[in-house]
């Protein structure tokens, strides 16, 4: 008998991400929505970022080994190949240093199933420093306007730890962030910005900006 798929399936890559990859996981295990997988995909990290996966006894974490690392230019890679392991009707996507709150799938998978026209919502979140101190916050909106549309494929609108969106069975041309919304408009998809604040997003400098070459909102 298959096993019934779940309604979400949220999505971490990670490279040597062995410092704040246990604070990550946490947060996404103790989301008061449970129906979810946990995808994670270690790119090649040759720190203790396998060991930390492995010590959590939880049956929604599947754990994939992609290779050796490929490098920020190729990490599209990396999201395509997780991106096929998903089999939830949802896909959240969550950095491997920044920290849900606690209803963040709750929240977004309401919203989606409320409003199916909608492919793709992003939110708010809080600035965290490399203590985890909340530093500031980051308000994001969306507005119904036809330019605004537009605008929001080609610019900085959409944290991308926020976002979720519906998963239709295909790997995307490249997962550029700005390249991936531009697809979507193109191809007449749907995206907003709802007014919740949904994760901590840490300002980690050591992070991905050292690992894959910068870190975008």
């Amino acid at each position: 008998m298959e096993k019934r798929k779940p309604n979400i399936s949220v999505l971490t890559t990670v490279y040597n991400g062995e410092k704040y990859l246990e604070e990550t996981i946490k947060s996404v295990l103790e989301q008061t929505f449970k129906d979810f997988e946990y995808i994670i995909i270690d790119d090649g990290s040759t720190d203790k970022t396998a060991k930390i996966i492995k010590s959590f006894k939880d049956e929604r974490i599947k754990y994939c080994y992609f290779k050796e690392n490929k490098g920020y230019y190729n990490i599209h890679k990396a999201i395509n190949f997780g991106l096929d392991k998903c089999k939830g009707k949802y896909i959240a996507r969550i950095d491997a240093d920044d920290l849900m709150l606690k209803d963040r799938l709750k929240i977004q998978y309401s919203y989606l199933e409320k409003h199916p026209k909608v492919f793709l919502i992003g939110g708010s979140s809080f600035n965290i420093n490399e203590a985890g101190i909340v530093i500031n916050k980051i308000k994001k909106e969306s507005y119904p306007s036809i330019f605004y549309k537009y605008y929001m494929a080609v610019s900085n609108s959409f944290i991308h730890s926020t976002i979720m969106f519906r998963n239709e069975g295909y790997s995307y041309p490249s997962y550029n962030e700005h390249l991936f919304y531009c697809w979507l408009t193109y191809n007449g998809k749907r995206m907003k910005n709802i007014k919740d604040y949904l994760i901590k997003y840490r300002i980690n400098p050591k992070g991905m900006v050292a690992l894959y070459g910068g870190k975008t909102r």
